[in-house]
């Protein structure tokens, strides 16, 4: 549908536009890894084009956008802006697209899905397709998770086969040093 642009039109009033496009809204957005939020954009593919008019950035093989300690890797990156609002989308595709970020209590959190979209207006990380998700020791998988950054809360569901399962599994709680015994016994 859209064309790419030839380099010669790459120039520092695309890479503003790209800044425009990928800017977050603020770093309240996320309670955990904030201060990522607070850190320059970078986004490295293969290739890359623009369509202005509809305020579309398109980054294709191998992207890698990376903002403080938040790294997502994807074949395929759509940004786009919504003109009345001026709020964005990232669409991230890949086989999987991957993101990884620390968080404020030096934990690091990783997620792997074929698609990995967030919706600023709405706050919503909706992550689809073969998802798994990883923290510490702990893991979920399903076909869909979806996380509101809003309320905080995240729903996981299956796929569309019927033997298709949402997989939770936490780690036991840690035992108490004084007396080697389980802390929630």
């Amino acid at each position: 549908m859209y064309k790419p642009f030839t380099p010669a039109y790459r120039s520092l009033k695309f890479a503003l536009l790209v800044i425009a496009l990928l800017g977050v809204s603020n770093g309240t957005v996320l309670a955990q890894g904030k201060a990522d939020f607070e850190q320059n954009i970078e986004i490295r593919s293969e290739r890359d084009w623009f369509d202005i008019q509809n305020k579309i950035a398109v980054f294709e093989d191998n992207a890698v956008i990376t903002q403080g300690t938040l790294r997502i890797t994807a074949d395929h990156l759509e940004v786009a802006q919504d003109e009345a609002t001026g709020t964005r989308s990232f669409t991230a595709e890949g086989n999987p697209a991957t993101y990884r970020q620390e968080l404020e209590d030096g934990s690091i959190i990783r997620a792997e899905a074929q698609v990995i979209r967030y919706d600023e207006s709405q706050q919503l990380l909706t992550m689809s397709g073969n998802v798994k998700v990883t923290q510490d020791d702990s893991l979920i998988r399903g076909h869909e998770i979806i996380y509101n950054f809003a309320t905080q809360q995240m729903r996981a569901s299956r796929g569309e086969d019927d033997s298709d399962r949402v997989t939770t599994i936490f780690q036991p709680s840690k035992k108490n040093d004084d007396n080697n015994e389980p802390i929630n016994r």
